[in-house]
């Protein structure tokens, strides 16, 4: 008898369904292991992923400190602001006018009066020893990141002053810091991250409180249009 040919030499067909069974065997294995590494790593990475908006410098001194505005947050903001003008790091305080409220100026007409958040943040540091002389703000109004790093620039400009430390929520910071850098490197400015300590944001367990896990989306979201813009 002659001895048998193999199978797969006869029929091509049956080899090709061996080898895509084999890799999809390879496959499912690799996947299962990626997801217990995630189980068994999910701590760590998701508080990688909180840590990583966080973008903090060694704080040195500067010509001006920057409050960004934000209604949320206008408290935790200005005391990072007032604790650095405090130490002496900076002679300068500067609000960018955050855009008023819809329909303020009719409510005004009918005698009630609703501060803007800059003048929310300008009692606040008055309170915290911060000479309203040292305070100084613009007159057009922002809506965005990257409009205040404008309005900041031409503040600068006015100024020639060559540093900022600029001062934001902590989930903020990193994002904050790479557009104000963009923004203010036509004129070389020095721009030194100092996000406020103060807030509720815990990088360590944002998962697990509601606001903390929306302000990580968004920022993430704001984060890749950032990165975006920046290749196309």
């Amino acid at each position: 008898m002659t001895k048998r040919e193999n199978s797969s030499l006869i029929y091509p067909q049956e080899r090709g369904k061996a080898e895509r069974r084999k890799k999809k065997r390879i496959f499912l294995i690799i996947l299962a292991i990626i997801i217990i590494q995630l189980i068994a790593y999910r701590q760590y990475i998701l508080t990688s992923v909180g840590k990583y908006l966080i973008y903090q410098e060694s704080i040195q001194k500067a010509d001006v400190i920057v409050i960004l505005a934000n209604r949320e947050e206008t408290i935790v903001r200005a005391r990072g602001g007032a604790d650095l003008y405090n130490k002496g790091l900076a002679t300068a305080i500067f609000i960018p006018r955050m855009k008023r409220m819809d329909g303020l100026e009719e409510i005004k007409k009918r005698g009630i009066f609703i501060r803007e958040n800059r003048d929310l943040t300008i009692i606040v540091l008055e309170g915290l020893g911060v000479p309203l002389a040292a305070i100084e703000t613009s007159t057009q109004e922002v809506t965005s990141t990257r409009e205040e790093a404008a309005e900041v620039l031409n503040f600068i400009a006015k100024k020639g002053h060559k540093s900022v430390l600029l001062v934001t929520s902590k989930y903020h910071s990193r994002r904050t810091y790479l557009i104000f850098k963009d923004a203010l490197k036509k004129r070389k400015v020095n721009v030194i991250s100092a996000p406020s300590p103060y807030g509720s944001y815990n990088p360590e367990g944002w998962w697990k409180r509601e606001k903390d896990w929306k302000r990580v989306i968004l920022e993430y979201q704001k984060l890749l249009l950032y990165y975006w813009r920046k290749v196309f």
